[in-house]
């Protein structure tokens, strides 16, 4: 089922929300060499990212917002005139391990963000998409605090994390739309294709299910449990 999807005449305040696109989390999963795109026959991320915002989001109701540190500006994106940035209660440093210098904070334990304090800033809306970093973290917290405060919410995983080794999947990645069922198919595949623990297709149903188990993610118990 394709959930990202242009409604004719649909008046619903959508919203597509990223999480915390700075460059100290964007520049993990890109090359501190751009010439090495070119030299590699790769396509450069960042400019795809932009597109999918316009294409899956804006062209189709959605408004687009960008969620940040006070401290922190952001990073890879061109925001749009219509666009809106929310911040967060705490600081970068308060949730970051490194510290200036680079160095691993010793017996640090990291703040979160207050999550219904930034669902607050979005106003009353009726659907809610969340895309940024890390899918598995402040993604999956995010949805699951908009969940219980009544909000029709799901995480777009191809605009997680994840997207920096999907969008190079020429025969999955779909820049138009994400649709969660092929996206389960596809790291399904690629499980019993390139892990060797995973030599079939129940162990790998099994690790997804581990994995994206959140409610936030829309993949029922039910739908779980088969794989078509």
């Amino acid at each position: 089922m394709i959930i990202i999807k242009n409604l004719e005449g649909d008046k619903m305040k959508k919203v597509f929300l990223y999480l915390y696109l700075i460059k100290e989390y964007t520049s993990m999963f890109i090359f501190s060499n751009d010439k090495l795109y070119d030299e590699w026959n790769v396509k450069r991320p960042l400019p795809i990212l932009n597109e999918c915002f316009q294409k899956r989001y804006r062209d189709n109701g959605y408004q687009v917002v960008y969620a940040l540190y006070p401290d922190k500006n952001i990073f890879g994106i061109i925001p749009q005139e219509e666009d809106k940035i929310i911040y967060t209660d705490i600081l970068f440093s308060e949730n970051s391990v490194i510290d200036d210098n680079g160095k691993i904070k010793k017996d640090f334990i990291p703040k979160y963000p207050n999550e219904q304090l930034l669902i607050s800033q979005l106003g009353d809306i009726d659907q809610l998409v969340i895309g940024g970093y890390h899918f598995a973290d402040c993604v999956k917290r995010m949805g699951e605090a908009a969940l219980n405060m009544g909000i029709n919410t799901i995480v777009d995983l191809d605009l997680t994390d994840l997207f920096f080794s999907l969008y190079r999947q020429e025969d999955y990645f779909n820049i138009n739309e994400y649709n969660p069922e092929k996206f389960k198919e596809h790291i399904i595949r690629s499980r019993i294709k390139e892990e060797i623990e995973f030599d079939d297709e129940e162990q790998a149903l099994k690790q997804f299910s581990l994995t994206y188990s959140s409610p936030a993610f829309g993949f029922s118990t039910e739908k779980l449990r088969t794989h078509k």
